[in-house]
């Protein structure tokens, strides 16, 4: 054992458990000669934590000049030490030894970032690829701690998610936590592509979707009018609905979409219901998460995450402790000034939920809640005498700052809306009330809300909210990431303009559940149109397959579906030759070729097949589709639906812009799944 080895385990087994965590000093070790001839046998063995950590006392002990001779040391570790172990235990300590990170300087981060572009090419290397991704995270929070500049590392993040598929699961795991810190203090980067392309694998995607469904949230925030505010949160919503559905367990997720529900909720005609049930679900989800998160360990840019989390908690109580009386039908006859408390803590929420309090979050505050709770006291004449009562009897409610700041915009709005009755309609407290209503209705919906009841309107809306709930329940989340993977790569064309855009999206989606509808069909099902899916026929004989059996079931599938009025098939005379679907909207027409692959349905080899899908879009927009009949599966397998689908793009001699073509490898001839066997990795 090295003498300095000895001297730690003498000083472990003496130290108090402050002095452990704090780690030991040059004194303990016998003074700075023997930890300076010590220092890279500490660099490059398990104890480069305590290296650093000696090295840290010194310069706050001494100051800078004393350090020079264990800088080396400290650096040389950080470059060659090869235990990953090791490394994670050294790059903790540098985040908690911010000082020590700044004086080491940009050698420091030249040698972590060094770290992390090796671990891009790691192969099967795991502790290459793991010392990485702890580099990657020691250098986020030197970044976020302003020690570093962000600039180079935001480009190797953006270049560590290029090509997923090659890093090792255990480091590409880690990734999109790390883009989504960084996205969030440096939205302008373009850190959400490197993001969105981690949504195309398993292991990944989860992490991904949540990190995008926070930065949907943080652009919602960032609006200043209700309507926008409203409908970005319900796409963060969404968003967040898509990744329970995929995770059930995914507690983060769960707090932030019941929060936003409650949010949403204040606003609803039943919202003392909706905001209650939200608040419910929510604290027993928040019970687990503080379960699940107790005595682990929080990387120092988690900890305002959860602190945000907590403040989303805070404000969905507050808000449930208001929604008890904004019905319409609540006499506020008892609780007096309990009720105005309550209604009080929601008007400034903002002030109470103190992690709340930067500026976009206190807008969104203002923007979302304060406007519901005037509408409560607008919508019920006696509400105001209420307040005003209050105000004038009432010390602890008089010299309350929210409660004049409330009569205040009450008696603005008042004046602002004493115009004429046609106007009325006009007022964003119906706007509030009613907003899917108002979504639907967009500029009918003034003239709508001064022509029917107010119970009716509510039933409307309340009928339009549960429909949008359902929707939400019965998603898909695969299927949404597979179609907006599809539809971001077609919106790169500069023929995706109104008249185009929406007509080829229909085409694709019907030919997406048509891929969908081929992949499940079983052995006895699907009737005579589907035999070209099975290798054999109930005699055991060879099961002939042609091109016209294969498209006419898709076109089959086209007229049963909202596009049956569009469709032809076997066109003739179209740029020289016979296109097999043809789909006509209007003017624009899109071609879909079908064609039978037996020797090789490899990505490459499709790619031979999409110059004829262009050849016949000369003359109108530059998409087309491809199925593709992959008769090559057999004894192994038909490759999952979600890789066989994607877009090509083809530019052809003498073109300026290439024609987009979606291919759709569909499995045919498929052999007994009973008797699959694994292929070797």
């Amino acid at each position: 054992m090295h003498v300095i080895d000895e001297r730690l385990v003498q000083w472990a087994a003496h130290a108090s458990r402050p002095q452990l965590r704090a780690g030991p000093t040059v004194d303990d070790l016998g003074g700075i000669d023997a930890v300076i001839s010590a220092s890279e046998h500490l660099a490059q063995g398990p104890f480069l934590h305590h290296l650093i950590q000696v090295t840290a006392h010194q310069l706050d002990a001494l100051g800078d000049e004393s350090c020079q001779p264990l800088y080396e040391g400290v650096l040389s570790g950080i470059r060659e030490n090869s235990n990953h172990a090791a490394f994670a235990s050294a790059t903790d300590a540098l985040t908690h030894h911010p000082a020590l990170a700044s004086a080491l300087g940009h050698p420091l981060t030249r040698s972590l970032l060094s770290r992390l572009r090796e671990a891009l090419d790691a192969d099967d290397d795991l502790a290459v690829a793991l010392i990485g991704v702890e580099a990657a995270d020691c250098l986020v929070q030197l970044t976020l701690a302003g020690i570093t500049s962000a600039a180079r590392l935001l480009g190797t993040m953006d270049e560590a998610t290029e090509d997923l598929d090659a890093l090792p699961e255990a480091m590409a795991i880690r990734l999109p936590r790390l883009l989504g810190v960084l996205d969030a203090h440096h939205p302008g980067a373009g850190l959400r592509g490197a993001l969105e392309r981690c949504l195309m694998l398993d292991h990944t995607c989860r992490d991904a979707a949540f990190e995008l469904a926070l930065g949907d949230l943080r652009q919602a925030l960032e609006q200043n009018q209700y309507a926008p505010m409203v409908e970005q949160l319900r796409k963060t919503q969404n968003r967040l609905a898509e990744l329970i559905t995929l995770d059930p367990d995914r507690l983060d997720a769960h707090l932030y979409h019941t929060a936003i529900e409650a949010v949403l909720g204040l606003s609803a005609p039943d919202a003392p219901t909706r905001v209650r049930t939200a608040a419910s679900a929510l604290r027993e989800v928040l019970h687990r998460y503080r379960s699940w998160r107790y005595r682990t360990h929080t990387p120092a840019w988690a900890k305002t995450r959860q602190n945000d989390v907590i403040a989303w908690s805070e404000l969905t109580v507050v808000l449930d402790g208001a929604a008890a009386y904004l019905d319409q039908d609540d006499p506020w006859y008892a609780g007096g000034q309990s009720i105005l408390t309550a209604l009080l803590r929601a008007y400034t929420a903002h002030n109470t939920v103190t992690v709340l309090k930067s500026p976009t979050a206190a807008a969104a505050a203002e923007t979302l809640v304060a406007p519901i709770i005037e509408d409560a006291f607008l919508q019920v004449e006696h509400r105001q005498r209420f307040l005003q009562h209050a105000l004038t009897h009432d010390e602890e409610i008089r010299d309350d700052p929210a409660a004049q700041q409330l009569h205040a915009a009450l008696l603005h709005r008042t004046k602002t809306n004493g115009c004429p009755s046609g106007q009325q309609a006009d007022d964003q407290g119906k706007v509030r009330r009613w907003h899917q209503l108002a979504h639907q209705l967009k500029d009918d919906f003034a003239v709508f809300v001064d022509q029917t009841p107010d119970h009716l309107l509510d039933r409307l809306e309340l009928s339009l909210r549960t429909h949008d709930d359902v929707l939400n329940n019965i998603s898909d989340p695969k299927y949404g990431r597979l179609r907006a993977r599809i539809l971001r790569e077609l919106e790169k064309s500069r023929d995706w303009i109104p008249g185009i855009a929406d007509e080829f999206t229909a085409l694709v989606e019907t030919t997406i559940r048509f891929s969908y509808l081929c992949y499940d069909i079983g052995r006895k099902m699907g009737g005579s149109y589907t035999e070209y899916l099975r290798s054999r026929d109930k005699d055991g004989k060879k099961q002939k397959v042609d091109e016209a059996l294969f498209h006419q079931h898709y076109r089959e599938v086209l007229q049963f579906s909202a596009l049956f009025g569009v469709v032809n098939s076997e066109v003739i005379d179209k740029a020289g030759g016979r296109v097999d679907i043809l789909a006509s909207f209007g003017a624009v027409q899109f071609n879909v070729e079908c064609k039978i692959e037996e020797d090789n349905a490899s990505e490459t080899a499709l790619r031979e097949y999409v110059s004829q899908a262009t050849e016949y879009q000369n003359t109108n927009a530059g998409f087309a589709i491809l199925l593709a009949l992959d008769k090559t599966v057999a004894s192994e397998g038909a490759v999952n639906l979600f890789d066989s689908i994607w877009v090509e793009s083809v530019l052809r001699p003498g073109e300026k812009e290439p024609c987009l073509v979606v291919i759709f490898r569909i499995p045919g001839g498929r052999e007994n799944p009973n008797t699959l066997h694994p292929h070797p990795i």
